[in-house]
C-alpha cells in the first residue's frame, strides 16, 4: 500500500483553485504535485503560492510518474476526453459533475475505469456538506417522525451566472454541455435528495421558462421547477432559478414530517426546527473554508479509497441516476 497519493488538479477556476487545491495540500495521505490549466494567467500564481509545478499541456502532465490521480475541475465539454485519457494512463480520476455531457459517455468512462482497475469518482460533495450531514442525522433521530414531503430551492443571482458563464460560453451550448446551467447545477441536489432519504426518485415532471436578460449580456435566467415522487412515498418539489438579485440568493431544504414538525436546512450554516415549542429551535453550524460544502471531505474520501483500495461511497451509478433526472429538464429556446 502506498503512503501518499500524488494528485494533480486540472482546472483552477472557482472550484478547482479555491476548493480542491487547498484541500489536497492539507489532506493526510495526499501529495499535491501539480496543477494544470490551458493558460498561465491563473495557474502560475496559484502554483507559486502552493509551491507545486504547473502544466499547460495535459498530455505531458499524464506522463509524469508522480501523478497517480487527477481531479478534473474543467468545463463539462472537456470531462469525457480528459477523464478517458487519464484512465487509459492508469490514473485515478475524481471528476466534477456532470461527469460527461451524456449518459452514454458516462457509461463509457465507467467501463474504461473498471477495465483499467482505477477509481472514477464523481464529485457529489453535497453528501459530505455539514449542513446536509447534520440534517440527515436529525431526520434519522425521528425529529420529524417519518418524512412525507420536501421542498428544495436554489436561487443564484443572474449577475453571478452571467459572470461565470457569459452568453455564448459552453454552458449555453446544449450539445456540448448536456443542457443549460439549470441542468448543470441541479445534479448535486438531486443526488443529495436520493442520499438524504435513501430512496430513488421514481417520477419527475419538470416545467421551466428561460427569460433573456439583455442587461446581463443576453443570458437566459432560468426558472426551473420539478415535481417529484420518491419510491418510499415522499413527494416534493425542486426549484432552481437564476432570475434573482444577489439579496435573494439562497438554498433551502424543507422537510415535512408525519408528526407535523418541519425542518429547514438554510444555506450552509443554519438548521431550523418548527416543532411543538412556540418558538422555532435553531442550530448554527460553525464550519469554514473548503469544508463548508463538503469539498475537503470528499477529497479526503477520494484519497482514502485509493490508499486502502476501497470502492467510493459515491459512485458513477449515483452520477448516472442524478443525471437521468436532470436530463429530463426541458431545453429552452434562445
Amino acid at each position: 500500500m502506498v503512503n501518499k497519493v500524488g494528485v494533480a488538479v486540472v482546472g483552477v477556476g472557482f472550484v478547482g483553485g479555491a476548493a480542491h487545491v487547498p484541500s489536497f495540500k492539507k489532506i493526510e495521505g495526499s501529495q499535491l504535485v501539480a496543477l494544470c490549466a490551458a493558460t498561465e494567467k491563473r495557474v502560475k500564481p496559484l502554483a507559486e503560492k502552493y509551491g507545486v509545478e504547473y502544466f499547460l499541456d495535459y498530455d505531458k502532465l499524464l506522463e509524469d510518474p508522480r501523478v497517480q490521480a487527477v481531479v478534473l475541475a474543467v468545463p463539462t465539454p472537456l470531462h469525457f476526453e480528459l477523464a478517458m485519457k487519464a484512465i487509459k494512463k492508469g490514473k485515478h480520476v475524481q471528476c466534477e459533475m456532470p461527469v460527461a455531457a451524456t449518459i452514454y459517455q458516462v457509461k463509457k468512462l465507467e467501463k474504461a475505469a473498471d477495465e483499467a482497475g482505477v477509481i472514477l469518482m464523481p464529485t457529489l460533495q453535497f453528501r459530505f456538506a455539514p449542513i446536509y450531514v447534520k440534517t440527515k442525522e436529525m431526520i434519522a433521530s425521528g425529529i420529524v417522525g417519518k418524512p412525507i414531503a420536501i421542498h428544495f430551492r436554489e436561487f443564484i443571482p443572474a449577475a453571478s451566472i452571467a459572470e461565470q458563464w457569459p452568453a455564448g460560453s459552453w454552458a449555453w451550448d446544449i450539445e456540448r454541455s448536456g443542457g443549460y446551467p439549470d441542468f448543470t447545477l441541479s445534479v448535486w441536489s438531486i443526488d443529495m435528495v436520493r442520499w438524504m432519504f435513501e430512496s430513488e426518485i421514481d417520477n419527475v415532471e419538470w416545467m421551466a421558462n428561460y427569460p433573456k436578460f439583455e442587461k446581463y449580456g443576453g443570458i437566459l435566467g432560468y426558472n426551473t421547477m420539478g415535481l417529484i415522487k420518491l419510491s418510499n412515498g415522499i413527494v416534493g418539489s425542486l426549484h432552481y432559478s437564476a432570475s434573482v438579485t444577489p439579496s435573494a440568493s439562497t438554498s433551502r431544504l424543507e422537510v415535512y414530517g408525519d408528526n407535523t414538525n418541519v425542518l429547514h436546512a438554510i444555506w450552509n450554516d443554519k438548521i431550523v426546527l418548527y416543532g411543538s415549542s412556540q418558538e422555532p429551535q435553531e442550530w448554527n453550524l460553525q464550519v469554514k473554508g473548503t469544508r463548508v460544502w463538503g469539498h475537503r471531505q470528499i477529497d479526503e474520501h477520494f484519497i482514502e479509497c485509493i490508499l486502502h483500495n476501497r470502492k467510493p461511497e459515491v459512485t458513477v451509478e449515483d452520477a448516472i441516476k442524478a443525471q437521468e433526472i436532470a436530463q429530463k429538464i426541458p431545453k429552452g429556446t434562445k
